[in-house]
Parts: structure tokens; C-alpha cells; sequence
């Protein structure tokens, strides 16, 4: 069993309270800290065991913080777990560069989490051990191996008591802890859902909500409303299947995603339907039947549109929201995104962003091409999706006109218009038909 003091570094209350309670379950102390900043702070003052640190953070990163604490002679012993969503590849550099102990890919299971910690540990004390031998010059006292936590071994019978308790405390936090942040109300929500969890966005934010969600597996609708229109995102299993969205007067719903995203005509649209409601099959399945969309390029569109209204939900920092029961649209040809990802992709997309709308501050820009030779295109190098974006590019249409023409985001066509700029393929030209913004 542990005992140990362990430090653990996030900012998302959802993860802290799980990390919390599955290590004070094996006996362990927990120290928590919100943000880099706080973190070497609590490291100083409660000198922990060792050290969680989540890689992406306000104020100050996970790589800030390890190097930090490992420039730090009073750390330099001290074992820190990087725990990133990034991958292996991001992980195995960091190991490298800064010398910490191990990283743990986001998201996980709570047994290899405790079986990680206690492997660690178990490392540090029998180096310790063997450091205080080569010390004392005792050559035949070779260093005692510390008895090793259950969750290192894993019996049979840790899976299923790890799964318990996480269950336990993700059913207290909802029930609890949750409606002391935002409310809640019982039989029944604006949707008319059972158990709807209802509240405002400057209490409880969207990235958060959707972790909770993901976490307890829950399958039904967030609905956030704000003065500008609505957006709902459906849940299953706690993976994200589709998302929806009325804001500036986009139309919502399965319909908005086949008009706007998957360029569906309204005649195809409602031959499909009437077969549809006809003989009980998914629209999108009726559509590839009939062949007005093929299947593939109805997973591309379903897929690219959630994501759009997701990544866009995301920086929103007011509106109401509420949370029911009702379930998603059923399709053919379904997808399932998980939440961790898109949190991942979405706070990368907000940074570049920042850079994009340094040169195309708003979608109403008109651009012409600098270059018409294609093999000059082909020397720099551009990608399918720039090529597709740059054949478009007129001197007469703008942004907007672009990104309703080409089956790409509005992300993704900014960011092509934005290299294709940098690298002097296309200029600004002062004739502006539109007032959207970014």
C-alpha cells in the first residue's frame, strides 16, 4: 500500500477530484495545485514523494514546470510523472530532455495510473537503497526491495474495486458537488429529458462539462444557449456523436449539417426524407441508397461539421446550458470522437488563431493570386487541401465565398489562406462584400 505524499499538478477540477480519490483509496496523501505556478509552490512547501504534472496549463505548461523543478537541486531526486495528451512521441522527449521519471498518456485507467505511481516509487526507494549501500561500503547488504502496492501486481480483484470507487466518486460529484456549482433540477429539463443539470457558463466551463460527461459515459444532449442563437452537442457512451448549431443564423440540427456542410440541394433533401420516414432508415443512409451522398463523404461531413461546433463552443464564456436524456440522431454511418482529443485539438486551434487573425482579420477579405504558374505551386510545396483552397482564390470572392464553395471548414480554409499569404502566393486586395467575422 502507499503512503507516500503525492503533489498532483491540473487545472481541471473533474481530473484533480478523480486523481484525489483513487490514490487516498490506496492510502496515499494527496497535495493538489491548479496550475503551474501554484504547483512549485505546494512542491516546496510539502515536499511530496513525487510529482503529477498535466502537460497543457494556464499560466505556466507541464515542460515549464518539470524544467523548473529539475534545475532545482532540492527536486532533482524528486520523481515526476509528465501526464500528457500528446502521445508517445511528445512523452518519450521529455524523458530525454528533462530527466523526469516517466509520462502517462491521457486518458487512462485508474489501475494503470496506481500501478505507474507505485512502480516509480518502488524505483526511487531501491535506488535510495542502493545509494545508502555504495555509501557505507557494505558490499553484502544488497538494497531491500520494498514490498509492492497491490496496484503494481494487479490482482484480479483491483480492476473491478478501482471501477467501483471511480463509479462512487463520479456519482457523488454529479450528485453533489455539481449542483453546488450549477444547479440542478429534477423530472425533467427545458428539453424534456429526465434529470436535467442545468446552469451558467461563468460558474462552470464548457471544457469542464464535457469532461464530466465523458468521464461518467453519459449519453444524451448539452444545450447551450446564448443571445446569438443555440448549439447542442450530443453524447453516447461519453464520446461526442454529433453537435449542432443556430449561432449567426446557421441552421441546426441534421438538416443544417447536410445543407451547409455536405452541400446537400433542398430537392435531395427531401426525396430522402419522405424514403426515409417511409421506411424507418437513417437519412444518411437513404441518401447514399439513392445516391445523392455516398457514405464516405457523409462520415467527412458529420465528422468536420461536430468538430466545427464543438471547437467554436469551446471559447465561449457565457451563455446558459443544460444537459438531458434526449438522444442523437441515428445514422448509418455514425462517428465517435472522444473528448480528450478534441480538447487536445481544439486549445491547439485557438492558439493558431491568434496568428491567423493577425492577417485575416475577418472573412469578408478578398485576396488575388500573385502566381499562376503550377509548377512554381508545386516547388513550394503545398498541401492538397492549400492547392484546393488556392485554386479558388479570384480577386473577386471573398473568405466567405471560399469556405461555401470548398467541402473544408472555416479553420482550415483561414489557416491555407493564411500560409498562402505568408509565403507571398496571394495578397489582399481592398474590396470587401462582408462583414463575418472570425
Amino acid at each position: 500500500m502507499g503512503g507516500e505524499k503525492i503533489l498532483n499538478i491540473d487545472d481541471s477540477p473533474t481530473v484533480q477530484r478523480l486523481i484525489e480519490m483513487i490514490l487516498s483509496s490506496q492510502g496515499y496523501q494527496v497535495v493538489l495545485a491548479s496550475d503551474g505556478e501554484e504547483g512549485i509552490l505546494k512542491a516546496k512547501s510539502e515536499r511530496p514523494a513525487l510529482i503529477l504534472v498535466d502537460f497543457v496549463m494556464p499560466k505556466m505548461n507541464g515542460y515549464q514546470v518539470c524544467k523548473i523543478l529539475k534545475e532545482d537541486p532540492e527536486f532533482r531526486d524528486t520523481p515526476i510523472i509528465l501526464v500528457t495528451s500528446k502521445g508517445d512521441k511528445v512523452g518519450s522527449k521529455f524523458v530525454d530532455v528533462l530527466g523526469i521519471s516517466e509520462y502517462f498518456t491521457k486518458p487512462f485507467q485508474p489501475e494503470e495510473l496506481l500501478s505507474k505511481i507505485r512502480e516509480v516509487l518502488d524505483k526511487k526507494a531501491e535506488e535510495a537503497a542502493a545509494a545508502k549501500a555504495a555509501a557505507a561500503k557494505a558490499r553484502s547488504a544488497p538494497a531491500t526491495t520494498p514490498v509492492r502496492g497491490a496496484a503494481a501486481s494487479a490482482p484480479e480483484g483491483l480492476e473491478a474495486m478501482v471501477t467501483m470507487i471511480v463509479k462512487r466518486i463520479l456519482d457523488d460529484f454529479v450528485q453533489n458537488t455539481l449542483p453546488a456549482l450549477i444547479g440542478k433540477e429534477q423530472g425533467g429539463g427545458r428539453g424534456g429529458g429526465s434529470a436535467a443539470i442545468q446552469g451558467n457558463l461563468a460558474a462552470f466551463r464548457i471544457v469542464e462539462l464535457m469532461q464530466m460527461l465523458s468521464l461518467q459515459r453519459q449519453s444524451g444532449r448539452l444545450v447551450i444557449t446564448r443571445r446569438e442563437g443555440e448549439a447542442e452537442i450530443f453524447f453516447k457512451g461519453g464520446a461526442i456523436v454529433f453537435a449542432g448549431s443556430t449561432m449567426n443564423g446557421n441552421i441546426g440540427g441534421v438538416e443544417g449539417l447536410l445543407k451547409k456542410s455536405c452541400r446537400v440541394g433542398e430537392d435531395g433533401l427531401h426525396h430522402a426524407r419522405r424514403i426515409a420516414e417511409m421506411t424507418g432508415q437513417p437519412l444518411d443512409g437513404v441518401l447514399a441508397q439513392e445516391k445523392i451522398l455516398d457514405q464516405k463523404t457523409f462520415g467527412a461531413c458529420l465528422k468536420r461539421h461536430t468538430e466545427s461546433v464543438v471547437f467554436k463552443a469551446m471559447d465561449w464564456k457565457d451563455g446558459d446550458f443544460f444537459f438531458d436524456k434526449t438522444l442523437a440522431p441515428v445514422f448509418a454511418n455514425p462517428v465517435a470522437l472522444k473528448v480528450d482529443d478534441l480538447i487536445l485539438e481544439g486549445t491547439r486551434r485557438s492558439d493558431e488563431w491568434v496568428l491567423i487573425q493577425q492577417k485575416i482579420p475577418d472573412f469578408s477579405m478578398v485576396f488575388e493570386p500573385l502566381i499562376g504558374n503550377a509548377e512554381e505551386l508545386t516547388r513550394r510545396g503545398l498541401s492538397d487541401m492549400d492547392l484546393k483552397v488556392f485554386a479558388l482564390v479570384d480577386g473577386r470572392s471573398t473568405v466567405q465565398d471560399i469556405i461555401e464553395r470548398v467541402m473544408l471548414s472555416d479553420f482550415d480554409v483561414a489557416k491555407s489562406m493564411f500560409i498562402l499569404f505568408s509565403v507571398n502566393l496571394i495578397r489582399k486586395k481592398n474590396s470587401p462584400k462582408m462583414t463575418a467575422t472570425l
